[in-house]
């Protein structure tokens, strides 16, 4: 929208408008009883017409924007309004899942599974065993006379090994009803560590004889000592496999799997309260794009309803300040019948409808005859 006129633009039209009128009155244009408009009115009427043709251009601009803005945001508050119906029945579906989860889980009695200790407490348990095997087998492994690293290797395999079957046996032992296979492995795994173990104890024996040969220093004998050290290991295998046995209690897969779906129906819910209170959060923002664009048109529409006022009030002046002129540079008569009927200055119909729906006042520019007697009046 062009801007209202300057200082220096007025005081340029002005001055231009006191010319023209001063040199057209010298010179006896119009002629007092002739009808013919001068051709300086007809040039400020011509200049204020295209004014109002570009402000014209620019409100319509304006308002096809303006409605395909509204367009848009209206549809996108529709699209809105439609996600938050669907947020809101996934938030009733997610509340009501919930509930059904919740009361599952609730009416679900938790069996007795006997004690059990945690996971930290088993690791613990299983590393010091593992930590107390190597002493206990490694003297025995001596006496096959290998290197130490390949004495130490064949200890932490046989550690290993026997802690494994603890675990297995452990494992076995717990369940409620073992099959036939399981029922197998409990066989194999107290069998064959406990053949092991003898087989060490055998060694052992050796290693102690072949001792007392060497030192004369028999505290224990041979058997005893191979004993001890017998039942110091199955009493290290029958602890490995109590820890194993502790730490795989029977789980109440019904009891956990209740209590998952209820975590997992809680957290489906509060996604979808998310999702509604983000989509209701939107709904509220298109309705406030949609209030500031309705007072940003109106406030449009007045302002151009405004300038076009302007422009006519514009012109208006100008074509009163070469009335004046001329008829003060005029010899030959005090009034000018073409003054009368000045030349008018046409509104296009988008701005006169501005005005209608504004309640102004624009007009086609054309002063009264009143108002040319006053402006004789006053220049006289």
């Amino acid at each position: 929208m062009h801007p209202s006129p300057g200082r220096f633009r007025r005081l340029r039209d002005h001055l231009q408008a006191r010319r023209d009128g001063r040199r057209d009155g010298l010179r006896g244009i119009p002629a007092a009883h002739g009808s013919v408009t001068p051709p300086s009115l007809v040039r400020i009427a011509q200049r204020a017409t295209e004014e109002l043709a570009q402000l014209s251009r620019v409100v319509i601009a304006d308002e096809v924007r303006q409605r395909q803005a509204a367009s848009s945001t209206e549809r996108e508050r529709r699209w809105a309004d439609d996600e938050v119906e669907r947020a809101a029945v996934a938030v009733a579906d997610a509340g009501r899942r919930s509930e059904a989860s919740v009361e599952r889980r609730d009416a679900i009695v938790p069996a007795e599974h006997g004690p059990r200790v945690s996971g930290v407490v088993y690791l613990l348990g299983i590393v010091a065993i593992l930590i107390a095997e190597f002493p206990l087998n490694a003297i025995a492994f001596r006496l096959f006379g290998e290197a130490e690293v390949l004495t130490w290797v064949m200890t932490a395999s046989l550690a290993v090994t026997l802690v494994l079957c603890a675990h297995g046996l452990g494992t076995f032992l717990r369940q409620a009803h073992p099959s036939m296979a399981e029922r197998r492995w409990i066989i194999v795994l107290v069998a064959l560590p406990i053949l092991a173990i003898a087989a060490i104890a055998v060694i052992r024996a050796r290693y102690l004889s072949y001792e007392a040969e060497l030192t004369g220093f028999d505290a224990l004998g041979p058997m005893v000592g191979s004993a001890v050290f017998l039942v110091i290991n199955l009493l290290v295998y029958t602890g490995a496999t109590m820890l194993s046995y502790l730490a795989h209690g029977p789980r109440d897969v019904a009891a956990e799997r209740a209590k998952t779906a209820a975590v997992e129906a809680d957290r489906e819910l509060e996604l979808a309260q998310r999702r509604l209170a983000e989509a209701s959060r939107r709904v509220g923002d298109h309705e406030e794009r949609s209030s500031k664009a309705a007072v940003a048109a109106e406030e449009s529409v007045c302002v151009a309803a405004a300038r076009a006022d302007e422009v006519i009030a514009y012109h208006r002046g100008l074509m009163a300040t070469y009335c004046m002129a001329n008829l003060r540079a005029r010899k030959d008569a005090d009034a000018v019948e073409a003054f009368e009927h000045l030349p008018e200055i046409r509104v296009p119909g988008v701005l006169g409808e501005l005005a209608r729906a504004g309640g102004g006042t624009t007009g086609n520019g054309k002063p009264s005859a009143e108002t040319v007697v006053e402006l004789t009046g006053a220049g006289r």
